[in-house]
């Protein structure tokens, strides 16, 4: 059962955005060429482009959550004791989940609401097309739950400190405690 799960997180965090990388990219070349070249431009690739732009930016923000790729101002983190930091990480990651745990219901909501419209030419819902989004929200939720966790045994005490207030972000060397 964790070996799906896993998959289909993979599936919805690398393969998705890959594949509508590429199907966005294409029909970005195509409408450039017929447009520019042929001089008789497409009509469904601009819904081709904006699906793929919305399924590849949301679904790809999750994949860099799961790899802590996302940017990080840490300047005053950096300088602050390991318990210090382990709080002020902490009360940042509880006011995410608590935030995002908000959106959950009104980001699915608002999605099969806008089910009803339909994109121009393809005809495809706007369900479809904010659906990930809901997706998105969960997946922040339970990226951000790690952190807590760690951030709580660093103020209890267990550790003496979070493994990225050890690691300097631009060496990537690990500082002595």
């Amino acid at each position: 059962m964790k070996k799906i799960a896993l998959f289909l997180r993979d599936v919805m965090e690398i393969y998705i955005p890959i594949l509508s990388f590429v199907l966005l990219f294409t029909a970005f070349i195509l409408q450039v060429f017929f447009r520019y070249v042929i001089n008789h431009p497409l009509t469904w690739t601009q819904d081709v482009i904006v699906i793929g732009f919305c399924w590849t930016v949301i679904l790809g923000a999750c994949y860099t959550m799961r790899r802590k790729g996302h940017v990080q101002f840490s300047m005053l983190y950096e300088a602050y004791s390991p318990k210090v930091a382990a709080w002020a990480r902490m009360l940042g990651n509880l006011l995410i989940v608590v935030t995002f745990a908000l959106m959950i219901v009104p980001s699915f909501k608002y999605a099969f609401f806008l089910g009803f419209q339909k994109t121009p030419v393809l005809r495809v819902s706007y369900t479809w097309i904010f659906l990930p989004f809901t997706y998105f929200v969960v997946s922040i939720i339970g990226y951000t739950i790690a952190p807590i966790v760690e951030d709580w045994k660093v103020i209890r005490g267990i550790l003496k400190d979070s493994h990225d207030h050890l690691v300097d972000p631009i060496l990537g060397e690990v500082h002595k405690v």
